[in-house]
């Protein structure tokens, strides 16, 4: 049974579906807030209620649907995407525009999953035996972590 809405929580829905930063949709809606923080702590209480959630996962997920159709329809493949970054790599290369090099590099490894940002780590498996760690042994470790280790080429 899906709860019905205000008219302020439609507007604020349709705002944050054109991209508009959540407390500037929540005053655009037509709510008052004294501070930009209490904007900001309200528009996120609103992006949690149930409906308001539900909906924007709907058409979230109707975006990401379009995109991909589009994707499809014009043969947009990994492979395309990493051949034209190597065009553009080439005429970097012949105009000596070194940072394009670079960044296409960059790019085509991450593409490639030869790089990984931190970001983009995820932890998987149990990490509760960390909770057993002296807090001491820790800051230690990390420490020595730091610190270079030198390679004796002799």
């Amino acid at each position: 049974m899906s709860e019905k809405l205000t008219s302020r929580q439609n507007a604020f829905i349709e705002n944050i579906k054109q991209n508009i930063p959540p407390a500037e949709a929540y005053t655009r809606a037509g709510y008052t807030a004294k501070t930009r923080h209490v904007a900001e702590v309200s528009a996120n209480k609103l992006l949690k209620h149930p409906e308001i959630s539900k909906q924007l996962a709907r058409h979230r997920t109707q975006e990401l649907s379009k995109k991909a159709k589009l994707a499809e329809s014009v043969q947009v493949t990994q492979e395309w995407v990493i051949q034209q970054y190597i065009v553009t790599l080439e005429e970097a290369r012949e105009a000596k525009q070194f940072q394009a090099v670079r960044g296409c590099l960059s790019d085509i490894s991450k593409l490639c999953g030869l790089i990984v940002d931190r970001k983009e780590l995820a932890v998987s498996g149990e990490v509760s035996h960390l909770a057993n760690i002296d807090t001491r042994d820790l800051l230690e470790a990390l420490k020595s972590a730091e610190k270079p280790r030198i390679i004796d080429q002799s």
